[in-house]
């Protein structure tokens, strides 16, 4: 392990066991930390904090404070990412599930504008958590707490599908402005509609390079190259390809 990630995940699991205290049944790491494509220069850390009952305000601010002015510094390049779940939630494994709390990069901005409101409003359904607790379950790492099959339920295929589905519903309309995540998602969403094979971002890429037409091989190894962290500018993917490569590939996930 990284020793910069390896310090964080330590502060991770004794602070925020210091801060939840009794209420914590665990802390739970997916993502690309459990899927093998981890790399500090590229990757954020994804994880799963299971309580007993929903946080007050107060606890929800601490957690924060605390995650922004210390793990923060520690973070990988793309940031952390983390949702509070209860665990009447987690064990009826009812989908979209409900969230208590969430942070992620694209919420600093929102968050340092108006932090009360952000702590008092950030709570609901997610459809995107099928998706991170279909991976925990099947690869999860307990940080700390109670076992994955103590706190989870399985995910129905059903439901982990649309999770999938809802990643890549915009390719057509975005995979301009955003071609590395689109291009990498589709691959691995294919993946597991042909083969049900759960994978990173990194190993879908490469299974589109042995399983798509070749015409989409420069674009693939692009998006490949940027996920690695070398330098790819937008303009170097071809638009059209792009496109085509969207329309195709949501094809053959219908």
């Amino acid at each position: 392990m990284i020793k910069k990630t390896e310090a964080l995940l330590e502060l991770l699991r004794s602070d925020y066991q210091e801060i939840l205290r009794e209420n914590l049944v665990g802390i739970y790491l997916h993502g690309s930390y459990v899927l093998g494509s981890y790399q500090e220069k590229v990757s954020d850390l994804d994880y799963l904090v299971v309580v007993y009952k929903k946080l007050s305000i107060a606890v929800k601010k601490d957690l924060m404070n605390y995650t922004l002015a210390t793990l923060w510094p520690l973070a990988p390049k793309k940031g952390l990412e983390f949702h509070v779940l209860c665990l009447v939630d987690t064990l009826a494994g009812n989908y979209p599930l409900p969230f208590d709390f969430h942070f992620s990069p694209q919420h600093l901005r929102a968050y340092a504008d108006e932090p009360e409101l952000y702590l008092k409003n950030m709570q609901g359904l997610d459809p995107d958590l099928a998706a991170h607790v279909q991976v925990t379950y099947l690869l999860g790492k307990v940080l700390v707490g109670a076992e994955i099959p103590k706190v989870f339920a399985p995910v129905p295929k059903k439901d982990y599908w649309q999770s999938v589905l809802g990643d890549v519903q915009d390719a057509e309309k975005e995979i301009v402005q955003k071609p590395t995540y689109f291009v990498l998602n589709l691959c691995r969403a294919l993946a597991y509609r042909q083969e049900h094979q759960i994978l990173s971002k990194n190993a879908g890429g490469n299974w589109g390079l042995s399983h798509l037409s070749t015409a989409y091989r420069p674009t693939i190894l692009l998006a490949l190259a940027a996920y690695d962290g070398l330098t790819v500018k937008n303009e170097q993917y071809t638009t059209a390809t792009l496109i085509n490569f969207a329309q195709e590939v949501i094809y053959l996930l219908q």
